[in-house]
């Protein structure tokens, strides 16, 4: 597993393309609707509106992720780190931010690489 993360339009996608040679194709694109995701896709792209769906949708994203990290073990994902920054005051803005965070903790101790992107910067974390 390949984890990417950063902030928002830092290049995360084009960085999996290229570094990759991902096409389209091979992306499932998260969204903040589905609740499902298509693992027949080498990359998982946008997994924070994944989680934001599950949240809205009164599901645990945090035990899917540990109930599916072997679909998960062989595939691309990036996601937003809203970690940094202000603390939301909606309580639904927290709760995302606090269980993306969790989220990104288990698949980073699961991942192979751990890649932050600054500014379209790729810093290897692990």
């Amino acid at each position: 597993m390949v984890l990417i993360i950063g902030g928002a339009y830092q290049g995360k996608l084009d960085y999996v393309k290229e570094t990759f040679n991902i096409n389209n194709e091979n992306i499932y694109f998260c969204n903040y609707e589905n609740i499902n995701i298509d693992f027949n896709k080498k990359v998982i792209a946008n997994l924070d509106k994944f989680i934001l769906a599950m949240i809205k949708n009164k599901k645990e994203p945090i035990i899917y992720i540990q109930n599916n990290i072997d679909k998960f073990k062989d595939k691309i994902i990036t996601c937003e780190d809203i970690s940094c920054g202000i603390v939301p005051i909606e309580y639904e803005m927290r709760l995302l931010r606090d269980t993306i965070g969790h989220c990104l903790s288990i698949l980073s101790k699961n991942s192979d690489k751990v890649v932050r992107l600054f500014c379209g910067i790729p810093m290897e974390l692990k």
